[in-house]
């Protein structure tokens, strides 16, 4: 009998053996949850985006002097070109001379209309960020068995991380007390993470709805005190 390898995540920076409920897609729950938070995290970015518009040293400028009393405020050409319009159709560049990032509407409503057009359904019908990212996230399960998914994740993060850098925001890893619950880790990995919609082991990957966590932590929590209690009473104490 032929024993087959099993396939493993479409996305190349991960590349984790696909478990048996996942053999239907091609990517892993770790990447959805990835995307899912990038997805939730953006919209809440874009007013922090807007008020990083004027220049504070930390990019490219429009403005200046120019001969008159007041000179205008500088601002930021990459975070204009990011909260620009998005074009209605492709852009040819045939000169190569196009230059900035590409607008966040455009990445976000081009992945929509991709997504709209391959299931055969209408893309949101106004194009917004919020539209966007929510259209996105509610057909993620039908993304996620894409072969192009590895792009979409990309993208997704290449635009998270140059908003990251501009409004100097990311989110919050809070570490959580109680061990990870998997048989094979045990590890005290477990971490909460702002937008996220599952609690994280960075250590094998597993996730935990926030039920499932604090139903782990009172079951294990108790008796690791008391652990802790009587190996702090029965420690000698050590004297100058």
């Amino acid at each position: 009998m032929n024993h087959h390898a099993p396939a493993h995540c479409a996305i190349s920076r991960c590349g984790r053996p696909l478990r048996e409920e996942e053999s239907h897609r091609a990517a892993c729950s770790l990447c959805e949850h990835r995307i899912r938070g990038w997805l939730t995290e953006l919209p809440h970015q874009m007013p922090l985006l807007a008020a990083s518009l004027e220049r504070d040293g930390g990019g490219p400028a429009i403005g200046g002097t120019s001969g008159r009393a007041v000179a205008p405020v500088p601002l930021r050409l990459d975070v204009l070109n990011l909260l620009g319009p998005a074009a209605s159709s492709t852009v040819h560049d045939p000169h190569a001379d196009q230059t900035g990032p590409v607008p966040i509407l455009a990445i976000l409503g081009d992945w929509a209309d991709h997504l709209a057009t391959d299931r055969g359904q209408a893309p949101p019908a106004h194009r917004t960020v919020e539209s966007c990212t929510g259209y996105l996230a509610a057909h993620l399960p039908y993304a996620l068995a894409r072969g192009w998914i590895a792009e979409l994740h990309a993208e997704l993060g290449e635009l998270v991380n140059r908003i990251r850098g501009i409004t100097r925001t990311e989110p919050r890893r809070r570490s959580l007390p109680a061990p990870c619950p998997g048989t094979d880790c045990r590890t005290f990995g477990l971490v909460e993470i702002d937008w996220a919609d599952y609690i994280e082991c960075t250590v094998c990957g597993r996730l935990l709805t926030r039920a499932e966590y604090d139903d782990h932590a009172a079951a294990v929590l108790p008796p690791l005190h008391r652990l802790a209690i009587l190996i702090a009473a029965n420690t000698p104490e050590k004297r100058p």
